[in-house]
């Protein structure tokens, strides 16, 4: 499987997530605008890789589809969306939270 472009950065459960949406939406032509971004500050779902745009032929289809695989979507519709695993900004704000969208446990130095 090939990792698409936009999805450089993406944490890996987030990637799959994603990856299982738009392989059920295909039929909407899906396009990935945008994942990724460091520069959007960490109050943001795309700084920490769990977050991406997407847009296609139906976006309400497409929000049907991302609700039903547990992906929060954007209140603007505007097809950003994140896969969080249900954990909340202030969970990845403590830098506990792995690949796979767990939190770790806090650990002290030298352990």
């Amino acid at each position: 499987m090939t990792i698409r472009t936009k999805f450089n950065g993406m944490l890996p459960a987030a990637v799959e997530k994603f990856e299982e949406l738009l392989e059920a939406a295909s039929n909407l032509d899906p396009q990935v605008i945008k994942g990724y971004d460091s520069t959007t500050g960490k109050d943001s779902y795309f700084y920490w890789g769990c977050a991406c745009q997407i847009t296609c032929s139906d976006m309400s289809a497409l929000k049907d589809l991302a609700e039903s695989l547990g992906i929060l979507w954007a209140e603007d519709d505007s097809g950003q969306m994140a896969y969080t695993n249900n954990l909340d900004i202030s969970d990845f704000q403590t830098y506990r939270v792995n690949g796979q969208l767990e939190l770790t446990e806090e650990t002290e130095m030298g352990e």
